[in-house]
């Protein structure tokens, strides 16, 4: 027999061999299970949802700065229905993008996750060179860098005197 089959076999045994209020009596637990189970995990499921959908359509004009659920930062240019055109790139003191070409991409409005507020570029204040900072490496007497090159297993001023570093042996 199938689950189904024999749920429905107990139901009828139990109907016949008992009163209705008895068969009642076994349901009811079945049933407090499914009325709880809509309001402790279905419900708030549904207020949730509820809850984004009228944050997503709040208040995202031309204009604004976004970001997608893909992490495209861009800038409202248009809005067509339910697609959204994002340009991407940093906007100089002027309005317009420095830097290369801008891309111009084309979202649905479930893509756009969140509406985020502008950041203001921070410069150093002067367009100065940044300098390089590396340590400066020293040389012996020979012009050779002793800087301690990791190639170079015996090192600069080693002396390769003989097969085991010492004069060599005559036999």
């Amino acid at each position: 027999m199938t689950q189904s089959l024999a749920l429905a076999h107990l139901l009828l045994t139990a109907s016949k061999s008992s009163s209705s209020s008895s068969a009642f009596l076994t349901l009811l637990p079945l049933l407090a299970i499914g009325v709880l189970g809509y309001f402790f995990f279905i419900k708030p499921q549904q207020r949730k949802a509820q809850a984004a959908r009228a944050a997503q359509g709040s208040g995202i004009e031309v204009g604004d700065e976004v970001q997608t659920v893909g992490g495209v930062i861009g800038t409202v240019l248009e809005i067509h229905g339910d697609r959204y055109t994002l340009l991407t790139g940093a906007l100089g003191d002027d309005g317009n993008l420095d830097g290369p070409q801008p891309t111009r991409i084309v979202f649905v409005r479930q893509a756009i996750a969140k509406k985020i507020e502008r950041v203001e570029d921070v410069g150093t204040g002067d367009d100065a060179p940044v300098e390089d900072v590396r340590p400066s490496s020293s040389t012996n007497g020979s012009g050779k860098s002793t800087d301690g090159d990791i190639d170079d297993v015996g090192g600069d001023s080693a002396p390769t005197t003989g097969e085991h570093g010492g004069e060599a042996e005559e036999a």
